[in-house]
Order: structure tokens, then C-alpha cells, then sequence
């Protein structure tokens, strides 16, 4: 109902000339890394979503998928949707946002030479055309159980503007439909959003700026929480959050988040090691003891995640599955089996600053290690690099890895699928297991294949299995609302300021 009278108000105060009220108060967020942009090209990052909107809202809020840029699709058949869109949207630009636009953004989203960190999203999708100015049917590769969460990663963008400079400088000067505009972007510093005074939808609660800085060292970003520096800092260390939360001015936000913590183990042909070896694997994951991590580093504010990389609130959750215990005679003996019974050698890339406590926990798990005979030397990569190794598949042999994705099974195993830019492990039998889990309908068969490739990833060690990491946010008790979603984005809609 709020957002209905805002929309009444909207539409009165455009015939009558007037623009979204200024109040002059700027939010200003601490985070950790400067994106390498604001499409999310290589990888999607929160500051874009200020800009640029999708076709629906995975609500941090009501927890609900909700009409945005999109009002309503329907199935027409398996594998075509046809999508109704909001009339009446212009881009900052002054192009429309229509079906040209929206088809044009879908078929983006869908070619992963142009835009790779989509990849993972887009797989079911074949292309997308106009009906009429604002429908558009997209026709699907294979039936999807997930359309509407599908729908909801697609950024809408102006075709033309896009057509005249390209990826990188979209990039790095987004054009969207989305409450702010970018002003200013000092690289590795901060980046400065203004308000869009012609916003279709209700404008910002409190503020009429976005100030992005970046602040690598979590300690700084909650050293500037608490002297009211940063309204938002995200990242902080559970140690920070913990004294915060006895603060009177500051809060602590941690949802539910399915951001999971694991080690990438490299089995690939190219990086000859003895990681290629399975038993060696699995040695590697009764040789960590997960609990007292979690214990001494996170302070109990993390979870095993019980041998597989599927959430309990996710379909195909096997509740009796249960990670590799600790036990480090375990691991001694499965090394000897392998033929390294005097331990080896081996590479261990830790990105840092990149995670909190990420350090930390990469070198309490070479002293673990250490113990049953293998000797890391940990390679530390700043942010820009890590991703970049990452996607390259050089993050090898070894190194922690914190994914955060869509609240579906489906996009968490796709991770583990042979031709997947993160993937460190081919299997033709896994990749069939994961094609499954994303086109299968039927919810009995398709949990079936989610247990499958659980299963499969669990006997095989793909990946030493870690935990599952509730991420903290400290807020200035002014800022109302503040919420985030399972895949950890977080929007501006519903959010309040207060005055100082």
C-alpha cells in the first residue's frame, strides 16, 4: 500500500514539475574491495544495484521474488515465458526500457563470451525477442524449475548506449533505471551515486547520495563505524562484531546467507600435483579440524556445512549426510595408500583481505596440515588478482574460496560442472547430475539428482568441504531496514535514514 501511494505521488508531482525530494544526507558504506565494475561482467557486486535493476526483486525482506522492471510472466509452454513489463520506465539517458531493451539485456545475459560472470545464471536460456513494446517471450534451451529466481539476475540496460560504447566502458559508465546515478568513481577510493530525480518508482528514504568507500582492512572499516564515519561497513571480523553489538549508536546485521567456505583442490590435467589423486583429497578433509576454526576464528558464528555445498532450506538437502570428521591418523593413512607416506609439498593461495578472518583461517589450516605431513607455502593475492586467477582456473593447487550465490541447488553445483570458468574438477557424470538438477520439474527427481551430485562431489573430495559463513554488517542505528538476502545483495528500496 506504501508503495501504491508513492506511486499516486509520483505521478502528481511529474505533471505538476516536481522531482524526488532532497534532503541532503549522504549513506556512506565501507567495503572491502573496489569492484572492477559496475556491470558485474566479471563478477556482480552490490554497488551496481543502486544503477541498474533487474526484471524482478529477490526481496531481502518479505524473502519473496517480487515484480520490478518485470510485472508478471507466464508460461506458454516448458520452455517459452512471456513477460509483461512496466510501462512508463525510462533509462537516465532517456531510452526507454521496453521489450527492445529488455530482449537486447537477456540475450546479454545469456552469451557468456560477453559477460561471462553470468554464465552460471544463464545456461537454460536460448534467446529472447519483442511480442510488442512491452512483452517479450524468451525461449528456453531445456524446461528450468527456477524461471522467476532466473529472471531475477537479468540487469536491465539501454541498448543503444550499449551499442555505442561497449562492455568495458558500460562498465565503468552503467546507464540504468535504478534510484541513483554515478557521479564519481576514484578508483581503489570511492565511488559517488547521486539521486535520479526522475525515478519511476519511490525515491530514497533519508538520503539523496551513495558514497562507496573502500576500506581493505576490516579493522579500519569498524574503527569508522564506531566513530560515525561509515553509516555501513560491511565484512566486519565476528571479534569486531561482537563488541559491537554492545554499542549504544551502532547495530550489527548477519542473515541467512549462503556464502560457502571451502578449498578449491585442482585436479585439472595442466596442475600436476598430488591433489589429482582422490585419496589424497580426501586426506586433505579429515586432516582439518572444521570445529575448532569455527570455534577460535568465527567464534562459533559459522556452521558445518555436513559434507555437501547444499543448503538445509534448499531442495535435495540430504539431512544425513555429514562432513569428513577430524582425524588426522585418518589422513595419515590415506596418504601413505597414496604413496606419500612422508607427506609433499604444495602450493596454498589465500586472497587477502578479501574475506574476514580469511588469513587467519588459510594459515590455521596449514598448521593442520603441517601435522600429517604436508607443508604449504601460502601465496597471498590481493583482491583484483584472486579473482582474476579464479576465473582463469590458475587459482591452483590449492586456495579458500568463500562463494556466495542465488538461494538455489542448482547454481551451487553448477560451480563443479566440467566447463565452468570456477571449476577445478571434470567429470562427465557430475556435469550430468547438474544438468539434471537445473531442467528437471518434477521435485521428487529433482532432489534425487541434487543428493546425486551431492554425493558424488562428497566421495570424490572434490573440495575440502569448510563451513558456511554468516557475513556481519555494522549500521549506524539510523539506518532502518537494512537487509540482505541468501546470495548476500542488498538494495535501497526499503531502506530509511534518519536524520542526524
Amino acid at each position: 500500500m506504501r508503495r501504491s501511494l508513492f506511486m499516486v505521488f509520483l505521478v502528481v508531482a511529474a505533471a505538476l514539475g516536481f522531482t524526488a525530494p532532497v534532503t541532503g544526507q549522504t549513506l556512506t558504506i565501507a567495503q572491502d574491495i573496489d569492484p572492477a565494475d559496475l556491470y558485474g561482467s566479471r563478477s556482480t557486486n552490490n554497488p551496481m544495484f543502486p544503477i541498474l535493476e533487474s526484471l524482478y526483486l529477490d526481496n531481502p525482506h518479505s524473502g519473496e521474488i517480487e515484480p520490478l522492471l518485470a510485472l508478471e510472466h507466464k508460461m506458454v509452454s516448458d520452455t517459452e515465458v512471456l513477460i509483461k513489463l512496466r510501462e512508463g520506465v525510462n533509462f537516465t539517458n532517456g531510452e526507454k526500457m521496453n521489450a527492445e531493451a529488455v530482449a537486447h539485456s537477456i540475450k546479454l545475459f545469456a552469451d557468456p563470451k560477453t559477460v561471462p560472470a553470468y554464465g552460471i545464471y544463464a545456461s537454460a536460456i536460448d534467446t529472447a525477442e519483442p511480442v510488442d513494446e512491452y512483452t517479450v517471450r524468451v525461449l528456453l534451451k531445456k524446461p528450468s524449475p527456477i524461471v522467476t529466481l532466473l529472471l531475477a539476475q537479468v540487469l536491465v540496460i539501454p541498448p543503444k548506449y550499449w551499442e555505442e560504447v561497449g562492455p568495458k566502458e558500460f562498465g565503468q559508465k552503467p546507464i540504468g533505471t535504478g534510484q541513483f546515478v554515478l557521479t564519481e568513481w576514484l578508483k581503489d577510493d570511492r565511488i559517488v551515486m547521486d539521486v535520479n530525480a526522475d525515478y519511476w518508482g519511490e525515491p530514497p528514504q533519508g538520503f539523496d547520495q551513495l558514497v562507496w568507500r573502500t576500506v581493505p582492512e576490516a579493522s579500519s572499516r569498524a574503527a569508522g563505524l564506531k566513530t560515525g564515519e561509515f553509516d555501513l561497513a560491511i565484512a566486519i571480523p565476528a571479534i569486531d562484531a561482537i563488541e559491537i553489538e554492545g554499542l549504544d549508536d551502532v547495530s550489527i546485521y548477519s542473515g541467512d546467507v549462503s556464502r560457502v567456505f571451502q578449498l578449491t583442490l585442482s585436479s585439472l590435467p595442466e596442475h600436476e600435483t598430488p591433489i589429482q589423486n582422490k585419496l589424497v583429497r580426501q586426506a586433505l578433509n579429515y586432516a582439518i579440524d572444521k570445529q575448532t576454526i569455527i570455534d577460535a576464528l568465527y567464534y562459533g558464528k559459522a556452521k558445518l556445512l555436513n559434507g555437501q555445498v547444499v543448503l538445509p532450506s534448499q531442495p535435495g538437502y540430504d539431512p544425513d549426510m555429514r562432513d569428513y570428521p577430524y582425524d588426522p591418523e585418518k589422513a595419515k593413512e590415506l596418504l601413505a595408500e597414496a604413496g606419500y607416506a612422508d607427506g609433499f609439498e604444495i602450493e596454498f593461495r589465500c586472497p587477502a583481505n578479501r574475506y574476514p578472518q580469511g588469513q587467519e583461517t588459510c594459515e590455521a589450516i596449514s598448521g593442520m596440515l603441517s601435522k600429517v605431513g604436508i607443508t604449504t607455502s601460502i601465496t597471498l593475492l590481493e583482491s583484483g588478482e584472486f579473482i582474476r586467477q579464479l576465473i582463469s582456473r590458475e587459482y591452483a593447487p590449492m586456495g579458500i574460496l568463500g562463494l556466495g550465490i542465488p538461494d538455489d541447488p542448482s547454481f551451487g553445483l553448477a560451480v563443479y560442472r566440467s566447463d565452468w570458468r570456477y571449476s577445478y574438477y571434470q567429470n562427465p557424470e557430475l556435469d550430468k547430475l547438474i544438468d539434471a538438477s537445473a531442467s528437471l520439474t518434477d521435485p521428487d527427481a529433482r532432489a534425487k539428482a541434487i543428493r546425486d551430485a551431492s554425493q558424488l562431489i562428497f566421495d570424490e573430495a572434490v573440495i575440502v568441504f569448510l563451513f558456511g559463513s554468516r557475513e556481519f554488517y555494522g549500521h549506524s542505528n539510523r539506518l532502518k531496514n537494512f537487509a540482505t538476502n541468501t546470495a548476500q545483495r542488498y538494495f535501497f528500496y526499503d531502506v530509511v535514514l534518519e536524520p542526524k
